[in-house]
């Protein structure tokens, strides 16, 4: 009885022994904060902007009054700018649902454009009118994140985030030919805050730097209010959805006397390895 007892322990360490070290291999660590990596990194994202217009367009009736009316139809069209980014990012010790959060600042382009056509009508007469205009916005942007990764394979990962915006006009161009009331043309203000969420594939290629390219757009608009435009703002006479792309280097700094060990292969797997003779306090 007592053989049995201790080949059945035996076994079950052996298989929980097993299945740990599969799930290491499955999931390793991404980021080593038991005495290898600092709290705090830092990071860098250079990318470009897109203001994204709606995929059709349909005329309509901008007003009518009595035997008065004006139908137009407008073409936006969304073009790309520059966008740099960088910040300070703090690492979580229990990543169960934020791996790290991030602050930041960065210089943003938003550039776009718009065609009309239009037909301007009193009693029997009307008028068909065209116009096309340019914008371009100049922003300093201050943006919290908060990101969770979801591995997807050896050093590989979903990256979600959930963060906040708020964006000042340094500068700005609008120009347009056609008429600014008679369109309704409105803008953003000099000062607008806005909810996004961001959507990343990610890469540990370094024991110190991950590379993670990234989609982002707002969700929510604080300032100006939503509408019902779900992150979108208007130039012009049309809505263009901001889109940032991005590939954001994220950088682990590891403590004094302590390199972070980079993933590195071991008879075809993938392995991290601490410094001999490591003991953390």
């Amino acid at each position: 009885m007592s053989r049995s007892l201790f080949l059945i322990g035996a076994f079950a360490l052996v298989g929980h022994a097993t299945a740990q070290r599969l799930m290491e291999r499955k999931r390793p660590e991404l980021i080593p904060l038991d005495g290898q990596a600092r709290r705090i990194g830092w990071y860098v994202a250079p990318g470009l902007t897109y203001t994204l217009p709606r995929f059709s367009d349909e005329e309509e009736e901008v007003f009518r009054n009595a035997d008065t009316s004006y139908v137009a139809t407008y073409d936006p069209n969304g073009r790309f700018g520059i966008h740099l980014e960088g910040g300070m990012a703090w690492y979580t010790r229990d990543p169960v649902i934020v791996d790290y959060l991030d602050l930041g600042i960065a210089y943003k382009n938003l550039r776009g454009g718009e065609e009309l056509t239009g037909r301007y009508a009193i009693a029997d007469s009307a008028v068909d009118l065209a116009g096309e205009g340019a914008f371009a916005e100049r922003l300093l942007t201050a943006h919290f994140n908060a990101n969770k990764f979801i591995p997807t394979w050896r050093y590989q990962f979903v990256q979600l985030s959930l963060g906040a915006n708020v964006d000042y006009r340094l500068s700005a161009a609008h120009d347009h030919t056609a008429s600014p009331l008679l369109n309704d043309h409105q803008f953003p203000p000099d000062l607008w805050a806005q909810a996004h969420f961001k959507l990343g594939y990610g890469f540990k290629l370094t024991g110190k730097m991950f590379v993670i390219p990234a989609v982002e757009t707002p969700v929510f608009s604080v300032l100006p209010g939503d509408a019902g435009r779900f992150g979108k703002l208007q130039w012009f006479s049309s809505n263009y959805r901001p889109l940032i792309l991005s590939v954001r280097f994220l950088f682990l700094r590891p403590r004094k006397g302590f390199d972070c060990p980079p993933p590195i292969k071991h008879k075809g797997q993938m392995k991290s390895y601490k410094q001999d003779g490591y003991h953390p306090k």
